[in-house]
């Protein structure tokens, strides 16, 4: 995403007082650290210092954000000021952020200080420069990853999806991303969160076309919720959503084959609707009666709503059948 552009200032400064003096006090600070010897203080200190300020003009411009300061004067009109003041202040308070985590990794080697620094530049440009967001949150996941916490790198690479997916519309990295993050929810025996990351990947799989990664983390997901008091009620939505992703594909013979591996993996499974709603869909597609097929779909909407989802998946499928129609026309 392209930042909005800058209104022109009014006289010499854009921002507040209260946001550009500690900024204008650390770029001193930061100069003087590394200008040679001083004698009211050591260098290491003196970059101690200037990261402080930065962080503190970073915050400083969030609080003006929030409405704690007066707002930003532009040579423009007022409504103006209302829509592209907070974007530039989310920017500048990125770039404070940023200049935090450069000196905590360059001059006082502290590879954490910098990580969290930029986990809130990340979350400062997000809305703004999805990019420099995508850069900043992506050093600080290396940096949990290689501490070995994993929790905290899922948790950052599952923000990190969010903005593929939501600001860049970059689905496949937004996938790959997701994937990561349930992998190593796994591997920190987080097992409700990598579920539900999963269940995420293969809705996100389904709607790209990729059902045969769809089915096999429904079918994951589901295999490990059949015995867990907690989650075995979601198993029948589970199946529902791979046999959606079974008929979307058109191999019907896979499909049946699906549903017997699913009564065998839960019995109970052949008594619930989800299960008497692919019979009928197996059905009604084997004989290429659309008409059947939406009204089986109205009789199951009455009784238990079709998400979007459902719905999106169930148009495709419902299309299938009017193609094979116009094949035989």
């Amino acid at each position: 995403m392209t930042p909005p552009p800058l209104p022109k200032p009014v006289g010499d400064s854009l921002i507040l007082t209260g946001a550009s003096l500690p900024k204008s006090q650390a770029d001193k600070t930061l100069q003087g650290a590394g200008s040679g010897f001083s004698f009211f203080g050591g260098r290491e200190d003196k970059y101690q210092n200037a990261a402080d300020l930065y962080v503190q003009a970073a915050n400083a411009f969030k609080m003006q954000k929030q409405g704690q300061h007066r707002p930003i004067r532009f040579a423009r009109p007022a409504a103006l000021k209302l829509t592209v003041a907070p974007a530039y202040i989310d920017l500048e308070a990125g770039k404070a952020f940023e200049k935090a985590a450069e000196v905590f990794t360059k001059n006082l080697n502290e590879p954490d200080d910098a990580a969290n620094s930029l986990i809130d530049a990340f979350k400062a440009y997000r809305k703004t420069d999805a990019q420099s967001a995508v850069r900043c949150v992506k050093v600080a996941i290396q940096r949990y990853c290689a501490k070995g916490n994993f929790r905290r790198a899922a948790g950052q690479q599952e923000a990190l999806a969010e903005v593929y997916e939501q600001e860049l519309g970059d689905t496949k990295s937004a996938l790959e991303a997701l994937e990561s993050a349930a992998s190593w929810y796994e591997g920190d025996n987080a097992n409700a969160l990598a579920n539900k990351l999963w269940i995420k990947v293969a809705d996100m799989a389904a709607f790209e076309g990729d059902y045969y990664k769809a089915i096999e983390n429904y079918e994951k997901v589901a295999a490990v919720s059949i015995d867990n008091n907690l989650m075995k009620y979601s198993v029948k939505d589970y199946f529902l959503k791979a046999g959606i992703c079974h008929l979307a594909s058109g191999d019907m013979v896979a499909t049946h084959r699906a549903l017997d591996k699913y009564r065998d993996m839960d019995p109970s499974f052949a008594t619930q609707r989800e299960h008497m709603l692919l019979v009928d869909l197996c059905e009604a597609i084997e004989e290429k009666n659309k008409d059947q097929f939406t009204d089986k779909l109205y009789q199951y909407d009455q009784m238990s709503k079709l998400d979007k989802w459902k719905t999106g998946m169930l148009v495709k499928v419902k299309n299938t059948i009017e193609e094979a129609d116009d094949e035989f026309a």
